[in-house]
């Protein structure tokens, strides 16, 4: 581009060019710096329960908790040998169960005798499942020989008898259990036996239908699973846990998450193909992982939270961790149950080829109905009964439970990582905040600490969601607001690993939030306001949705409701990600609490009148509004370049200057002036046989005439012709011209010749003009330059033209310039 500097031209190239594809390489996230950290000094004093008071047993051993559940305002807590009920509504100085039940083992002995530790043939209460509002089902490992029971949830006392807990329950503590019934049917996942090489997703306790299971001893179905989480979900039963890969065995043993479902009404198949199996089995991989030429994935699934609202849809939020021999790290990803529904669409996987990869089963090879649908719904909508599947799509599903692809998160990337720790459990409140629409995350994590994250603000109540809002990404927003350290060894004790946090249940009514160790329960409050005591600028920056700054009380916990107007002033911090509007009231000046609100603020000093649409103001995404500001940079520099192209021409070589005119030819000397000697003259050697002819010095010549001179010397010699007929014509006034080149100048002064114009070829030479005398009496012109007749005498004549030039040549000797003589003479 002509004209254009080259800095603004790469700078409008690189502005120009499109950014890096979507997925492509980006930098890995930060860990973020906590607002507050909150140490053991602190959490000292928050009440914790251990045990029993006088039980030696759990002196000695600890709790050894295994699982809490929050029904009808009591905690219940499962542990070793005891199930722990906790009044919600009690004094939050205080945690102590307020009744208890004592389910202990009585086959101790033969445990003992099976080669197991003293220590592991208790009774570990594993399953806590409500059977109904009144009654629910507790099943414990009971020496290794799981059984469960029904019980009161109000007085915790046996109903019916006993009931074998085998495929309901493990057999050892360490293993995994999730439980729930649906339908009045028990939906079980655990090991069927005492080995643990069994794996099972069990349906019983259902009156006038068949238990059903899943195939057994088929990697392809189930392998080496660990189940975290279970829930209904329209017609179908969702089952959250981790396995070692069958698709990925080439790379050795790689965790991965996975997500199964069944149908509610399946039976079974027929008696030929799946009799009381699964006929609705399938599972398809969770992808939770930083986007990039190269995905980084979090493998191991920790924790799922029951379905949430999570900016108008439901979704589950997953807790996930890197591989045991990894650097440690934790993400948290969100995922819509409609995105996991539409998966179950996707193609069926298979393996191929001798290296055994795994790829998509073409769609002209599956058999309709489709494998996996429910009977009586959809594609199979003619179809009574799972049993009355034809043998084919029977066969095809007892083959090909695996489903190609996986479910990606919302947004595409997590909401919040974080490494060099692991997390364990997760914890989620999408209620936070005045108007409910924050969330908040709870993390326990392996060393002790929990993390209290605030992710971004959902649609307000009376707001519109702006198209797209699901699908952005909310984890660029989240902040770290506080790192609570709660596990102190001297008041929590346990086995190896007791640092490690193994339950969080949250009471949002009480703002609280119970912690369980493997040797102790803590209950912690959701915020620490008081903290922050009578400073305004520190309670409002703490952005901690749980907190309001309420003259003169101070930094208080925030209401559940909001305000009415006229209660009184109080300003919300955790404003962060919100709406614009929420949290904001009359602006205060640093130094001005006392200034007047505008004639705009809310009456009565209430801070953030509430999101509306009238108070509602336009939202510009940051990284909208860096792309605009880039844009018309990159507008305007194109345009200046462009402009500036366009108005400058390039320039012309510069021409030499003009050569000043030759000094007038002085025909005659000023009268009365002294006779001047002529001066000097040298010669130069010329190219060929001339040479050139110039004054030897730069000495100065007699001043030109002046006007009035020449003009007397006019009249004189026209008043001579006349008297005298001579007939002399007047000579023509002084100035350049032709025959004016002819005679000899004295050299100006400087470097430059003035007598030849430079780069001009030589004038022609001319014939001397008639000699004329002036009459007796007239002034003597000062001789001019004279030159020698060929015969000796001198003859009057006129210079010829003078050339200069250069040449390579040596020097010659002068010779005597020649010239032809003037008409007239002999």
């Amino acid at each position: 581009m002509p004209g254009l500097p080259h800095p603004l031209f790469l700078l409008l190239l690189l502005l120009l060019l499109p950014g890096p594809p979507r997925g492509s390489a980006q930098p890995f996230p930060r860990d973020l710096v906590p607002r507050s950290t909150v140490g053991l000094a602190a959490t000292a004093a928050y009440p914790r329960f251990g045990g029993l008071r006088g039980d030696n047993a759990t002196e000695q051993l600890g709790l050894d908790f295994q699982r809490m559940l929050r029904l009808n305002g009591t905690l219940l807590v499962a542990a070793r040998d005891h199930i722990y009920a906790f009044d919600l509504g009690q004094d939050k100085g205080t945690l102590y169960p307020e009744r208890h039940l004592t389910w202990e083992s009585r086959d101790r002995a033969n445990c003992a005798m099976r080669g197991r530790l003293q220590d592991e043939c208790h009774n570990y209460i594993r399953v806590l499942v409500p059977r109904d509002a009144r009654t629910l089902l507790a099943c414990g490992t009971n020496a290794f020989s799981p059984l469960c029971r029904i019980y009161q949830v109000s007085s915790l006392e046996q109903e019916g008898e006993d009931v074998s807990g085998q495929a309901r329950c493990p057999f050892d503590a360490q293993q995994s259990i999730v439980a729930l019934f649906v339908d009045g049917s028990l939906y079980s996942a655990t090991v069927a036996d005492f080995q643990a090489s069994d794996a099972v997703i069990y349906r019983s306790l259902s009156p006038g239908r068949p238990p059903l299971r899943t195939l057994k001893y088929s990697s392809r179905w189930l392998q080496e699973p660990h189940f975290v989480q279970v829930l209904p979900y329209g017609p179908f039963v969702y089952f959250f846990f981790r396995e070692v890969s069958v698709e990925l065995r080439a790379m050795g043993k790689v965790l991965v998450a996975r997500v199964a479902r069944v149908c509610r009404n399946d039976s079974g198949g027929s008696a030929r193909v799946l009799e009381r199996r699964w006929t609705s089995f399938l599972k398809v991989r969770l992808l939770c992982g930083l986007p990039g030429d190269s995905v980084f994935t979090f493998d191991v699934l920790e924790a799922v939270t029951p379905p949430r609202a999570l900016h108008g849809r439901t979704a589950v939020l997953a807790l996930f961790g890197t591989q045991p021999n990894s650097i440690p790290g934790s993400a948290v990803c969100a995922f819509y149950l409609a995105d996991v529904e539409r998966a179950f669409e996707g193609p069926f996987a298979e393996p191929r080829g001798a290296a055994g990869a795994w790829s998509p089963v073409p769609e002209d090879r599956v058999p309709r109905p489709r494998p996996g649908c429910c009977a009586g719904m959809g594609p199979a909508a003619g179809i009574s009964a799972s049993g009355d599947f034809p043998d084919e799509t029977l066969s095809f599903a007892k083959e090909h439970p695996l489903l190609h692809g996986a479910v990606a998160p919302a947004g595409g990337r997590p909401l919040f990582t974080r490494t060099g720790t692991r997390l364990t459990r997760l914890a989620v409140d999408t209620g936070a905040g005045p108007w409910r629409n924050q969330t908040v995350l709870f993390l326990g994590a392996e060393d002790g600490r929990v993390l209290k994250v605030l992710l971004a603000a959902q649609q307000p109540p009376m707001g519109t969601p702006a198209p797209g809002d699901s699908d952005r990404d909310p984890g660029s927003e989240a902040l770290l607001l506080e790192e609570i350290s709660l596990y102190d060894p001297r008041r929590c004790r346990g086995r190896r690993g007791a640092s490690r946090v193994l339950g969080l249940e949250l009471h949002g009514p009480g703002r609280e939030l119970f912690v369980a160790f493997s040797g102790c329960l803590v209950r912690l409050p959701l915020a620490r306001c008081a903290q922050h005591g009578a400073c305004r600028r520190s309670c409002v920056a703490a952005r901690d949705p749980y907190c309001a700054w309420v003259p003169p009380a101070g930094c208080v916990p925030a209401p559940e409701r909001l305000p009415e107007l006229g209660v009184g002033p109080w300003r919300w911090g955790g404003s962060q990600g919100a709406t614009p509007g929420v949290g904001e009231g009359p602006r205060e000046r640093e130094g001005e609490p006392g200034r007047a609100p505008g004639p705009d603020a809310a009456p009565a000093g209430v801070h953030g009148p509430g999101p509306g649409p009238a108070s509602a103001a336009v939202s510009v995404p940051v990284p909208v509004l860096v792309g605009s500001v880039l844009g018309a940079f990159a507008l305007g520099a194109l345009a200046a370049g462009l402009l500036s192209a366009s108005c400058r021409r390039p320039k012309a070589p510069p021409e030499p200057p003009p050569p000043p005119p030759p000094p007038a030819p002085r025909l005659y000397p000023v009268l009365g002036a002294p006779p001047e000697a002529p001066p000097e003259l040298a010669l130069e050697p010329r190219r060929g046989p001339h040479r050139c002819l110039e004054p030897a010095g730069p000495g100065p010549g007699p001043p030109p005439p002046s006007g009035a001179a020449l003009e007397e010397l006019r009249q004189r010699l026209h008043g001579a012709g006349g008297a005298g007929g001579s007939g002399l014509p007047l000579p023509p006034p002084p100035g350049p011209g032709p025959g004016s080149l002819n005679r000899v100048q004295p050299r100006a002064p400087g470097p430059q010749r003035r007598d030849v114009p430079p780069d001009s070829p030589p004038p022609p030479r001319r014939a001397l003009a008639q000699r004329h005398s002036l009459e007796a009496g007239s002034p003597r012109r000062a001789p001019a330059l004279t030159r020698m007749h060929s015969l000796g005498g001198p003859c009057p004549a006129r210079a010829p033209a003078l050339h200069r030039s250069c040449s390579l040549k040596p020097p010659l000797l002068p010779k005597p310039l020649q010239a032809p003589a003037a008409p007239g003479w002999p």
